[in-house]
C-alpha cells in the first residue's frame, strides 16, 4: 500500500504553483509543513497534465533514483498511453479502471485494479476511479506526496542535465518510430495493387521492416542525436577556452617528448659507462 507518512519534524518544501515545471513556492525551514489537503490539491495540479508531461515531472523530481535508467519510466509512459483513448495524446491524463487493468495485467503485474486503487485512495485527488500516470508511477516506485514535493539537492543539476538530454533523444526516436509506422501503411496499402508502382512499394516496405527489426533506425536516430548535441557543444564553447586548452594539451605533449629524451639519454649513458667499466 502507498501510506502518507506522517511529517514529524520541520522540513523544506516545494510546491508547484500551476501546470508549469518552473513555478515553485518554497517554505522556509521556520514555517510549518503543508498539510495534507494542501499537498493534495497541489498534486491536483500535476495530474492535469498530459501523460509525457506527467512523466516528466515525476523523473525531475526524482532524478537521483533514476540516475542511468531514465529510459525505464519513458518507455513505461509510452506504454501507458497505448491503453489511453486516441493513443495517449497531450491532453489525455489517465486510464480508465478497465483499462488501467488490461494495462497491469499484459505488464504482468498481478494486482487487481481495486487493489490499486486502495494503495492509491489517499491520493486519488477527484476520486474518480481512475489511474493517472503519476499515480501509478507513484505506487510502483512507492513514494509519497511529501517525496514529490520535498526541495531537492540542489547538486543534482547535472543528473537534470543529462536527464533533459535523455528526454530529447527519447522524443526523436518517438517522432521517428511514428514516422516510420505511418509510411509503412502507406505502403501496406499501396502494395495491395498491381503493377510497377504495387512492386515498388512492396519492396520499399520489406526495406523498412528489415531496418526496423534490426533496430538500424532507431540507431541512426541517436547517432544523429549525438552528432547534433556535440555540434550544439561546439557551438556553445568559447573559441578563446578551447584554443588555451589547445596550446596546454601542446605543452604538456612537447614536456612529455622531452622527459622521454631525456630518460632515453640517461640510459644510454649509463650503457656506456657501464661498457668502459667492462
Amino acid at each position: 500500500r502507498l501510506a502518507l507518512p506522517l511529517v514529524h519534524s520541520i522540513t523544506t518544501i516545494k510546491l508547484p504553483l500551476s501546470k508549469s515545471d518552473n513555478t515553485y513556492i518554497t517554505m522556509a525551514e521556520s514555517e510549518a509543513p503543508p498539510t495534507h489537503e494542501e499537498l493534495l490539491e497541489r498534486f491536483k495540479n500535476v495530474t492535469s497534465l498530459g501523460i509525457a508531461e506527467q512523466c516528466k515531472y515525476f523523473l525531475r523530481e526524482f532524478v537521483s533514483d533514476f540516475a542511468g535508467n531514465f529510459e525505464e519510466v519513458l518507455n513505461l509512459s509510452e506504454e501507458f498511453k497505448t491503453y489511453a483513448p486516441e493513443g495517449g495524446d497531450d491532453d489525455v491524463r489517465e486510464l480508465e479502471e478497465d483499462k488501467a487493468h488490461l494495462f497491469l495485467e499484459r505488464r504482468g503485474e498481478t494486482m487487481t485494479v481495486k487493489e490499486l486503487r486502495d494503495a492509491l485512495r489517499e491520493i486519488d485527488v477527484d476520486k474518480n476511479n481512475k489511474v493517472c500516470f503519476i499515480e501509478y508511477c507513484m505506487f510502483k516506485y512507492e513514494k509519497t506526496l511529501e517525496q514529490l514535493f520535498a526541495e531537492k539537492p540542489k547538486s543534482s543539476a547535472e543528473l537534470l542535465r543529462q536527464l533533459e538530454e535523455a528526454i530529447a533523444l527519447h522524443e526523436e526516436v518517438m517522432a521517428k518510430r511514428k514516422e516510420d509506422d505511418d509510411k509503412m501503411k502507406e505502403l501496406e496499402k499501396a502494395s495491395q495493387g498491381t503493377g510497377v508502382k504495387a512492386m515498388k512499394a512492396k519492396a520499399e516496405l520489406e526495406q523498412m521492416r528489415v531496418r526496423s527489426q534490426t533496430g538500424q533506425n532507431m540507431a541512426e536516430v541517436r547517432a544523429a542525436f549525438k552528432k547534433k548535441q556535440a555540434q550544439r557543444n561546439l557551438a556553445k564553447a568559447d573559441p578563446l577556452e578551447e584554443e588555451m586548452k589547445r596550446v596546454e594539451l601542446e605543452k604538456k605533449k612537447r614536456a612529455d617528448e622531452e622527459a622521454m629524451k631525456r630518460k632515453e639519454s640517461q640510459r644510454r649513458l649509463k650503457e656506456k659507462a657501464a661498457a668502459f667499466g667492462n
